[in-house]
């Protein structure tokens, strides 16, 4: 009996241990001398949501240790604040520690102990590096504004921020081609600049389909990788799609028919312009691409209408007092149009339409596609390119 009760305690204890031990199998430790006063949580990210896991009070060195148990690889995110917080990657069995001497994550931490962390603060730094890079430009724009010279300089600014951004899409990029079997990946492909979403789905849709392939083997299973996977399929598909609705749109074929109401509310069909050449611009008020574009249509409208082109402005808008607004202040002359469906407008998918604007298409005087684009250089070398009576004539 003395037996049995023993052997019973020793299988409570050990029970006791495992269970301690399945408790905390992740490790967030770390020293934040500067966060010392302030408490200190750690959220799970979920895959449409967030859930608090634990808080504390740092000591007075400002070290800390969390204790966690997690039943697959995730991501956590570690804060004092909606303005102070840092995105940690961690496997169960992972031991992170985590230091900094700053008041704020933004300015600086080192952490250990976890492979995709280590990336991901690699990735936040450069984040931090191309956002200062912006804010500086910025800076320099709003101080300039209305000044001599203005428009000069803010060419200059564009082509700087042009140049930030092509240099950011150049790291991500090497980062996931490098990394595709980290989890911090998915982080990284979907992580904006700022509003600018650098990545784009079906132009980049190799990169997510390799990193989707790679977490796939590493972690099968996994509720972030299958919620990647589900979401290439969907790219796939969306790209498949495109690509037949690219046949019927491509040059040689018969422009789609355009039916919508004009600013006034009257309903305007393409067909009424059968007999002229037709240039289409598709744009939207709160693009400032096609804005300035107006601006050079306009300087070549009399010109184009003497030769028998018509104009037509689809718009992409979702609001009428944005959209009207727009051609009010830019003086628009020719016909404008809009569903007020917007960048989700049936006709975006009729014709084809990236989610960039403006977007243009040329077509001859029975409506036969002969040229698009998105750059409206090359659209207007296309046009003078062309023997206006052969177009005419045809």
């Amino acid at each position: 009996m003395r037996f049995s009760l023993t052997a019973l305690l020793l299988v409570l204890i050990l029970a006791a241990c495992e269970r301690k031990q399945q408790q905390s199998n992740l490790t967030v430790s770390g020293e934040l001398p500067a966060m010392a006063s302030k408490t200190l949580f750690i959220d799970e990210l979920n895959i449409r949501s967030k859930s608090t896991l634990d808080s504390l009070q740092p000591d007075q060195n400002g070290d800390f240790t969390f204790k966690l148990n997690i039943d697959e690889a995730g991501f956590f995110v570690l804060y004092t604040s909606e303005e102070n917080q840092m995105i940690l990657q961690a496997d169960p069995g992972d031991r992170i520690v985590v230091t900094s001497g700053e008041s704020n994550f933004s300015e600086g931490y080192s952490v250990t102990g976890s492979e995709g962390s280590a990336l991901l603060q690699k990735f936040e730094a450069e984040i931090q590096h191309r956002k200062n890079e912006i804010d500086s430009l910025s800076a320099v724009y709003y101080e300039a504004r209305g000044s001599e010279g203005f428009l000069e300089l803010k060419e200059e600014l564009d082509t700087a921020y042009a140049e930030i951004i092509k240099q950011y899409r150049k790291f991500v990029k090497d980062q996931i081609n490098r990394h595709p079997g980290s989890l911090a990946s998915l982080i990284i492909l979907n992580r904006r600049l700022g509003t600018s979403r650098v990545i784009d789905e079906e132009d980049d849709y190799y990169l997510f389909h390799k990193a989707d392939s790679a977490l796939s083997e590493r972690y099968p299973g996994n509720s972030h990788v299958v919620d990647h996977h589900e979401r290439t399929k969907e790219i796939r598909l969306r790209i498949f799609d495109k690509a037949i609705a690219e046949e019927k749109v491509l040059p040689g074929r018969k422009a789609p028919d355009i039916v919508m109401n004009d600013t006034a509310g009257n309903p305007f069909s393409l067909k009424s312009y059968l007999g002229n050449p037709v240039l289409i611009q598709f744009w939207a008020g709160w693009n400032a691409r096609a804005r300035k574009d107006n601006q050079r249509l306009i300087a070549r409208y009399d010109e184009l209408s003497k030769k028998g082109f018509k104009l037509l402005g689809v718009s992409l808008d979702e609001k009428s007092v944005v959209w009207k607004g727009a051609v009010n202040l830019d003086s628009l002359p020719w016909k404008q149009v809009s569903d007020l469906g917007g960048l989700n407008s049936e006709i975006a998918k009729i014709y084809n339409l990236p989610e960039r604007l403006p977007y243009y298409y040329l077509l001859d005087k029975n409506h036969t596609i002969l040229f698009k684009n998105k750059n409206l250089d090359s659209l207007l070398m296309e046009v003078d390119r062309l023997n206006l009576k052969g177009i005419n004539s045809n």
